[in-house]
């Protein structure tokens, strides 16, 4: 048995969905009973995915400043420096969750933006609509 296949063009396949769109969709399984425990499913695989992607992305931060612990460094150090130095790590680790988080936000928030530079804040669009992933998180399921 074989099924009519719709011709595409290579145009049809080149159009993302619009947000607008993926809120029109999610609104619409918002709605439906059985739909909406899907979607509540869905999201929180998303936000599981989203959370693993900024751990990811703060363990390849935590790669790059590797330091040797003060507890082996040659010379011995006095129970202040240790101190200080476990309060400098634990502050460095505080900005690398933050900078992973900002990068991965960033990200989602600028997907739909093609001249969005991570490294320059000119390019943000703060109006811009974000991906179908952001859409799908935004929206609560009251």
């Amino acid at each position: 048995m074989s099924f009519p296949v719709k011709e595409m063009s290579p145009r049809d396949h080149a159009l993302p969905m619009t947000h607008d769109e993926a809120l029109s969709i999610i609104e619409h399984a918002r709605k439906d009973k059985f739909l909406a425990q899907e979607l509540e499913q869905l999201r929180e695989k998303c936000c599981l995915f989203v959370s693993d992607v900024m751990h990811e992305v703060n363990q390849a931060l935590a790669e790059r400043d590797r330091r040797t612990p003060a507890l082996l460094r040659s010379k011995p150090g006095d129970a202040l420096s240790l101190r200080a130095a476990s309060r400098e790590r634990e502050q460095a680790a505080q900005k690398r969750r933050e900078l992973a988080e900002a990068m991965v936000i960033g990200a989602l928030f600028n997907s739909d933006n093609p001249d969005w530079n991570p490294l320059d804040p000119s390019t943000h669009r703060s109006s811009g609509s974000g991906s179908l992933l952001l859409a799908l998180l935004r929206t609560s399921l009251e």
